[in-house]
């Protein structure tokens, strides 16, 4: 499995319209020909999404089935691990892999939640740890 960022190094607010990338990978914009670079936060979501439970989002045996399901279906949440994780952690994937690019979080909010949530961690850590 891999991704290719060779076009995520594009910080323009220039729309694209050439599909490119790895399939499991692409952003539903990017099938629509029409993207930026909110399509880069989708492909973030796939592989927060791969890391948490270890199973694509969207899986087909072609490459067009592929498509299609990132087209139509909606990653499911209800499968094991799923339930054992975090809202939070559920939460987070789900804003990464909207559909909607305009609803989607930005990869500032992303960021920011990761940070917030470690520090939390963190202050929960070094105040309620026993040495």
């Amino acid at each position: 499995m891999g991704y290719n960022f060779d076009f995520s190094l594009c910080f323009t607010d220039e729309r694209l319209n050439d599909i490119v990338g790895s399939a499991y990978y692409v952003a539903p914009e990017v099938l629509h020909r029409a993207y930026s670079t909110e399509a880069d936060v989708w492909s973030v979501g796939v592989i927060a999404y791969i890391l948490l439970c270890g199973s694509r989002p969207f899986w087909a045996r072609t490459e067009s089935g592929i498509f299609r399901a990132v087209l139509k279906a909606d990653p499911s949440f209800d499968e094991p691990p799923w339930p054992s994780l975090s809202d939070e952690a559920k939460d987070f994937v789900k804003r990464l892999l909207n559909k909607d690019p305009r609803k989607r979080m930005t990869a500032a909010q992303a960021l920011g939640e990761f940070l917030i949530y470690h520090l939390r961690v963190f202050v929960f850590l070094l105040f309620y740890s026993v040495p």
